[in-house]
Order: C-alpha cells, then structure tokens, then sequence
C-alpha cells in the first residue's frame, strides 16, 4: 500500500477499510483522502472526465486527484497490479431507508445532477458506455446474450431466456449523459441535506428517466419504489408523460443490464454461483412488478 500511495506523494498515512462494492474497494487514507481499486473490467477513464467537467453543483463529486498526469495509476498492492484512483474524503453519512425526508432530498439532487450532466458538451469527453437496453454491450466477457442463458441453471434458464430477451433499445425517449447507479449507497447527507454523489463508474448516455427509475427503486423496495424520492426528483426535473410511463420498463432494463455485468464478473470468477442464483431471483421479482403494467 505504501508504495502505491507514494505514487501521490503520501507516506505515513494510516490506511483503514472503507468498503468493498461491486466494481471497486475503498480505503479511507488518513482523514483526508479515499482510495479506490478498481476491479471492473473497464478502466475508469469516462467516468473521470465527466467528474472533472461537473462544476457548479450545490453539493461535491469525488473528483479524482491526478498523478504524473494520471488520475487512475497501476501500482502494486498485496503482491498484485491493481487499477487504483484518489480523491479527497467528502464528509457525510449515508441516507436510512424509509426517511421520506432524506428520499426526496436526495431525488432533488439526482434532478440538479442531471440537469448539470445534461449540459456537458459530449464532443469534450472520451467515448462514453451506452445504456440504451443493447445487453451484448454490457460486458466484455458477454458478447451474445445465448451466453448468458446458457450459463446459467437449468431451472432458471426459460425465465431468464424470456426476460433478456425481450429487452431492447427503444427509439422514443430522451437520452442524455446519465448517473446510472444512484443507490443509498452511493449518496453522503449531513444535517439533512445532500453533501456528495459518489460512484459515477457506470456514468453514460442512456434514457434521462433512467436515472428516477433506478433512485426511485434503490430508496424503496421491489414493488414499492419511493414515492418520495419521484417527488423530490420531479420537483426539480419534470419529465414527459411517455417517460413516466416507461419507468418500470426502464427499472426491468437496468435490472436485466446489471445481472448481464454480474454474469460477466462470474464469468471472471468475481462472484460464486449463489450469488448469481440470487441475481436470478431477484431478476424475477423485478419482471414480475413490472409485468403488473404491460
């Protein structure tokens, strides 16, 4: 750990566990930073430039802090090369669920990032991921869908075969530069109000009502997505009827988007079987709310 931290000039800084997601483990540096290793198969070049293009917002972003003209570094950690990025600590604590309050601050400020990401010029970032429901351009690892069903169980294969497939790109609704993974997690609020965005590694273009779509889902539960937090969010950036509409079509898409990443991690053997049996499950829970409006 050392020498890594070295490569940005810090020595003799008391390392701590932060936590360990899905793409990524994190480490409080001192008091003052956070170190990301990034584990996902990408490296996190989009993701950078949209964080350091981001100004003018009533809350921070954890904009990553360059090093030898980089802003993520290979380096050595626990005898292994690792992808890792710094950024200085946000203070705040993350949202509890069912604090309606704390939902629709924090929808509000999903709403005010959107708007701000909607004004970034694209012509000035790198090639950005596309959420748009094509499930072959999610991974590396999953270049066909038929890989998918056929990995998984027997059992599950039809249920799975009949969602994935019926995804796909739609041509009539609003696409812009998205968050794409707006969880509780992913939010830091002190004194009631929002005081940091975290997590921007699946930022792309994608549908605008995405984002509600997947905040409003995270801040509830499967069937019950928060009705506070579409408030909060539509306070501040009304959407169009078609795209009200659509939102638990889009739900479905991201769920589908996300078990096709996390078969592709256990493809790379990131993830046992039982946690992708459980990816499966809770695929079916989100079809079956979704079904309930077709």
């Amino acid at each position: 750990m050392d020498s890594l931290l070295k490569r940005w000039g810090l020595q003799a800084y008391d390392v701590r566990p932060l936590t360990e997601g899905t793409n990524n483990t994190g480490y409080y540096v001192g008091d003052e930073f956070v170190l990301r290793i990034h584990r996902n198969a990408i490296a996190p070049t989009y993701e950078h430039a949209v964080l350091r293009a981001l100004s003018g917002l009533s809350f921070a972003v954890p904009v990553p802090v360059p090093a030898d003209g980089e802003t993520a570094l290979r380096g050595e950690l626990n005898g292994q090369t690792v992808l890792a990025s710094l950024s200085r600590r946000i203070p705040g604590e993350h949202p509890g669920r069912g604090d309606t309050a704390s939902a629709e601050a924090c929808g509000r400020a999903l709403a005010e990032l959107d708007h701000a990401l909607a004004r970034l010029d694209p012509t000035e970032l790198p090639p950005p991921f596309v959420w748009d429901g094509d499930l072959t351009n999610v991974h590396p690892r999953v270049p066909s869908i038929d890989r998918v069903i056929d990995g998984v169980s027997a059992e599950d294969r039809d249920d799975v075969a009949r969602i994935l497939t019926g995804i796909g790109p739609r041509s009539d609704l609003p696409r812009q530069i998205i968050h794409g993974d707006f969880a509780m997690t992913n939010v830091l609020m002190a004194g009631g109000r929002v005081t940091a965005i975290l997590d921007f590694e699946t930022a792309g273009v994608g549908f605008r009502a995405m984002d509600l779509a997947v905040g409003r889902f995270f801040f509830g539960e499967v069937g019950h997505p928060s009705a506070a937090f579409q408030r909060g969010y539509l306070d501040a950036f009304p959407l169009t009827d078609a795209e009200l509409s659509a939102l638990r079509e889009l739900e479905l898409m991201r769920e589908a988007t996300s078990f096709v990443h996390w078969y592709g991690r256990y493809v790379d053997r990131q993830i046992t079987a039982e946690n992708l049996a459980d990816r499966v499950e809770r695929l079916r829970r989100v079809d079956d709310w979704a079904s309930e409006r077709r």
